[in-house]
């Protein structure tokens, strides 16, 4: 994650273009899984470092092309992606989530798995 936050510190500040990974991998926004997986395996024969020992980049485009690859081919990250962007998969840049309720179930959570006891989660507001 740490990479993931100085890059898109980096693309805010217009020193580096954000990527869209869809574009990256060659696919189109509604392709499976089994799509996705295909044009990375592709995509990995081409550009992985060992096949480019002279391309001082090769390794972080590399990198690029298979942080691509792990959001798309997870429905969740892809989901958030789809939505929100590179900003969405970092979750202290997500905006989308209230901070209390991690402290509430982190902290506090004892009751949880407790059956007498309601607790109340922020999808029930």
């Amino acid at each position: 994650m740490l990479t993931l936050s100085y890059r898109t510190l980096l693309a805010g500040r217009g020193f580096i273009k954000s990527v869209d990974y869809y574009e990256l991998l060659k696919v189109s926004r509604d392709a499976s899984t089994r799509e996705i997986r295909q044009a990375f395996k592709r995509l990995a024969l081409t550009m992985h470092p060992d096949k480019n020992p002279g391309d001082s980049l090769a390794h972080d485009r590399f990198l690029e092309v298979n942080r691509a690859y792990e959001v798309l081919k997870d429905a969740d990250l892809r989901k958030k992606y789809d939505k929100y962007g590179e900003k969405g998969l970092d979750e202290q840049q997500q905006g989308g989530g209230y901070e209390s309720w991690n402290f509430y179930r982190y902290d506090f959570g004892i009751y949880d798995d407790d059956l007498e006891v309601i607790t109340l989660d922020s999808g029930d507001f």
